[in-house]
C-alpha cells in the first residue's frame, strides 16, 4: 500500500516493501549512501541482505520507499521487536535511511519518513528510534517531526578482519 504525491517535475510515491523485491535498487542506493556518509574505517560496505530477509520473513524489518517516476530514489529501513528492557513495548530501530542527494531539495525525505511513522504506528510500534550521522546530520528534520535528542553514540574500531 502506498501513497501518491505529485510533484512539478515528476510524480513520487511511498509505500513499505518487503525488502527481498528490490534488492539491487536498494544495493544500487545504499553504494551511493556509503560513497556519501559511510564510516569507512571497516574494510567496505556488506551488507547482509540474507539476514534482512530473514527478519522480514520473521516480520520483524520494515522498509521503506521513495519513488521518482518508478526509480527508488530513498528508503528508510527498520528493525522492529520489543524493547529488551520493556518486553511489553514493540520499538523500531532505523537501520538505514537514505535519500539520492538529487531528490532532498523537496519534501521527499520528509514525507518518506512520515510515511513510514504512520506505517510503523499502524503495526503497533510504540517508540521509533532513528540514529544521526555526524556527517549529514538531519537531527533538524526530526525534532521538525517531533522526535528528541535523547542519546549520543559512540563507535571504534577495535579490530580489523583480515579478507585475504
Amino acid at each position: 500500500m502506498g501513497i501518491f504525491v505529485k510533484n512539478e517535475r515528476s510524480f513520487y510515491t511511498y509505500s513499505r516493501i518487503p525488502i527481498g523485491t528490490a534488492i539491487t535498487e536498494l544495493q544500487a542506493l545504499a553504494e551511493r549512501e556509503y560513497d556519501e556518509v559511510g564510516q569507512k574505517d571497516l574494510d567496505r560496505l556488506n551488507i547482509d541482505w540474507a539476514r534482512y530477509s530473514e527478519l522480514n520473513a520473521a516480520g520483524k524489518l520494515a522498509t521503506f520507499i521513495a519513488k521518482r517516476d518508478g526509480v527508488i530514489v530513498g528508503y528508510a529501513v527498520f528493525i522492529v521487536q520489543t524493547h529488551i528492557h520493556y518486553q511489553d513495548a514493540l520499538v523500531a530501530a532505523n537501520s538505514a535511511v537514505y535519500a539520492a542527494p538529487e531528490v532532498r531539495a523537496g519534501r521527499v525525505v520528509l514525507k518518506l519518513l512520515r510515511f513510514a511513522e504512520m506505517g510503523l504506528k499502524a503495526q503497533g510500534v510504540q517508540k521509533i528510534y532513528y540514529h544521526v550521522k555526524r556527517t549529514k546530520d538531519f537531527g533538524r528534520l526530526l525534532g521538525h517531526l517531533g522526535y528528541q535528542d535523547v542519546e549520543r553514540m559512540y563507535a571504534k574500531v577495535v579490530q580489523i578482519k583480515d579478507v585475504n
